[in-house]
């Protein structure tokens, strides 16, 4: 009898161990729990641990640190919203994409390949369709041959992107816009039995407004003496290659159009000087404001 009631003792104790083996995951969780609820989020952002004693003046003091308008947090957060701002700011002119460079490429090239010799005629310039206004315009999106249109293209890329990241899309439109028109009406007004074709005046206008652009800017340029540099290389290498043309080629196989070459830099000059804006002063170096952190 007495060996019955000790192993129903033992079934019993065995029982219970199981039950209490089986509740202790449960209990963990639960103590995990209580644990993440007894911290919480001063108004130093830091985590303090949370005693029902202090319950009521640890909620208090966060109500009023983050309501208050003479927090130690406020002052602080001011500042850094302001760099926050001006980090994207700087990022954003930093990121200045030339959209509409690429979009005069991106045009000349593809009508250079895939227009039809019906849109071709309908886009150069003919001094005889005066009426056609648009022709006045749409001759900078045609060329002659592969040739000359690449060479419009490199060299709208290497003049024309950073007068567009430094002085704005308008600006730099204004400024192409004229040298085309001014050439396209020089050449009707001076050959006016010869079709013109290229986007040479606007590309001439570009290369010209670099004058005013250094004019008002060599301060402020990054470079400059490198830019003078190129644009002397450029100027004299057009020059030499004009000569050459009409002395040797008589001007022939291809006819260059010294009318509007001459028309669209003498607009792009213009142009500059009215519409190029001084830039901001860049930040001093390092060694004028004693500081390491130089941007």
């Amino acid at each position: 009898m007495s060996t019955i009631n000790k192993q129903n003792k033992n079934k019993s104790d065995a029982a219970h161990l199981l039950q209490k083996c089986n509740a202790m995951p449960a209990r963990a969780n639960n103590e995990d729990e209580d644990d993440d609820d007894d911290y919480e989020l001063d108004a130093n952002v830091t985590l303090t641990p949370r005693t029902t004693s202090s319950t009521s003046s640890s909620s208090s003091s966060v109500c009023s640190a983050a309501s208050s308008p003479t927090s130690t947090t406020m002052p602080a957060a001011a500042p850094l919203c302001k760099i926050f701002i001006d980090d994207l700011t700087e990022r954003r002119r930093l990121w200045r994409v030339p959209w509409f460079i690429f979009l005069m490429c991106f045009l000349q090239i593809t009508l250079h390949f895939f227009a039809s010799k019906d849109l071709w005629a309908k886009l150069i310039f003919k001094p005889q369709l005066k009426r056609e206004y648009w022709r006045f315009l749409s001759y900078m999106l045609v060329h002659s041959d592969q040739w000359h249109l690449w060479m419009n293209v490199i060299l709208q890329c290497f003049i024309g992107i950073c007068l567009e990241l430094e002085h704005g899309q308008w600006r730099l439109v204004f400024v192409y816009v004229s040298g085309g028109v001014c050439g396209s009406l020089a050449s009707g007004w001076l050959k006016p039995h010869m079709p013109v074709v290229g986007a040479s005046g606007g590309v001439y206008a570009m290369l010209l407004s670099h004058i005013p652009h250094l004019v008002k800017n060599f301060s402020q340029l990054t470079h400059r003496y490198v830019r003078i540099a190129a644009f002397v290389l450029l100027c004299l290498g057009d020059v030499c290659h004009t000569i050459f043309h009409v002395l040797v080629k008589h001007n022939l196989e291809p006819r260059i159009s010294l009318e509007a070459h001459v028309a669209g830099g003498v607009a792009g000059l213009v142009c500059g000087f009215i519409v190029y804006r001084r830039l901001r002063r860049p930040p001093r170096c390092c060694w004028q404001t004693g500081n390491n952190n130089c941007l």
